[in-house]
């Protein structure tokens, strides 16, 4: 028998905590944006302090995200998340090293249900992926699922786990070989220049304009060459520490176009 285990609603879904092993933090896989949207939303719903039931399903609601995504066309995006849905069972995660020898694949989901009357997507984890997802004790990171909501790139949410990961630090230095590894780049952007414009710099844009982090970063070379990046961030302070017009200079993207009255808004999330 399937149980299915349903989203809450936008209010609630917003502060719902993804928590991930580290392992699959760190795993090298590669997720459109929707399918990450969705994974997470699902994975936000899971109690990760306890055993998962191999037969449950993860009910969410496509409006909650959507709104939390801060999507227009809503009718548009739905068909978008099923899509997403449909391309999942397919997705894989790479597991093991094959420097070590012993390296495989498995899926990230074994069954979808779609309700078009009530626009919800449910999935089931696949048994080898339910291991970093539940019943964690040590090495696991974890953040609110609205902290990376309003992410336009793939990467950006990538980076914001690996930096979730050293918040108490708030210091990370990732080698390029590594950072390209994770985020299934090794044959995109060929050039440093071009892994920073299009992967390094729009990331550490979105998670500062709209994650709890601020962010910048720094290099280290091996005489001319850029080997590693060294990011520093700090968790930002409480809005309702901060008067309006320092808000509006902290959140540029966020705020740009926005009434008085939805600035104050978001003020208070």
């Amino acid at each position: 028998m399937w149980i299915s285990l349903v989203s809450n609603h936008l209010d609630e879904v917003k502060n719902n905590i993804v928590v991930k092993h580290n392992n699959l933090v760190n795993a090298s896989y590669e997720l459109t944006l929707n399918e990450q949207r969705l994974m997470l939303g699902c994975i936000s719903l899971i109690d990760s302090r306890h055993q998962i039931d191999t037969q449950r399903l993860y009910k969410i609601q496509v409006k909650d995200i959507g709104d939390l995504c801060g999507v227009v066309n809503t009718t548009h995006f739905y068909k978008d998340m099923v899509d997403a849905a449909k391309r999942l069972l397919k997705r894989t995660i790479k597991i093991g090293d094959k420097q070590s020898g012993v390296y495989g694949e498995a899926v990230w989901i074994t069954r979808y249900v779609v309700d078009d009357r009530n626009r919800t997507i449910e999935v089931n984890f696949n048994d080898d992926v339910i291991p970093y997802l539940s019943s964690l004790q040590n090495r696991f990171t974890k953040y609110k699922l609205k902290d990376v909501a309003k992410f336009k790139s793939v990467y950006s949410i990538r980076i914001y786990e690996q930096l979730a990961q050293w918040t108490r630090t708030g210091c990370l230095e990732l080698e390029i070989d590594k950072l390209r590894h994770i985020l299934c780049v090794q044959d995109k952007y060929k050039t440093f220049s071009d892994l920073r414009k299009k992967v390094i710099e729009v990331a550490v844009r979105e998670i500062t304009d709209y994650s709890n982090l601020d962010v910048s970063y720094g290099y280290r070379k091996k005489g001319r060459v850029i080997v590693a990046i060294q990011f520093r961030f700090e968790t930002k302070k409480k809005s309702k520490n901060l008067t309006m017009d320092e808000f509006v200079s902290a959140n540029p993207v966020l705020t740009k176009g926005k009434t008085e009255m939805e600035v104050r808004r978001l003020m208070l999330k």
